[in-house]
């Protein structure tokens, strides 16, 4: 699954921002990968999914700025919004050719060409 500059692989789960890999926990995957799949969670859908994976619901935040370092230090930009009183959405950002393209099935450095 690939959304604008970040790419998501499902077996591993692991994340790449323009080609660079982003070394997630298992959690932060977990909780970026659902977020890239529906494009925001509410702060209720955030607790289940880490609720499903055996986390603390109290260390939501903790793991919000986690992802949001990592991804900061391999030179993106922010994945995450937060959508104030509500929950969190995703954040795409132009990947090399300046698409936000979202793409299923997309291998990582395969050309994508906006309409």
């Amino acid at each position: 699954m690939k959304r604008g500059a970040v790419t998501m692989t499902f077996d591993p789960l692991e994340f790449r921002w323009n080609g660079q890999r982003v070394a997630l926990s298992p959690i932060e995957a977990e909780l970026l990968g659902a977020l890239m799949r529906r494009s925001r969670l509410s702060w209720e859908d955030t607790n289940a999914v880490l609720a499903a994976n055996g986390c603390c619901v109290e260390s939501r935040d903790v793991l919000i700025h986690r992802i949001r370092r990592k991804f900061a230090e391999v030179g993106a930009a922010d994945p995450i919004e937060t959508l104030r009183g509500w929950g969190i959405r995703f954040r795409t950002e132009r990947d090399r050719d300046g698409s936000t393209a979202f793409w299923i099935g997309a291998t990582e450095g395969e050309p994508i060409l906006d309409s």
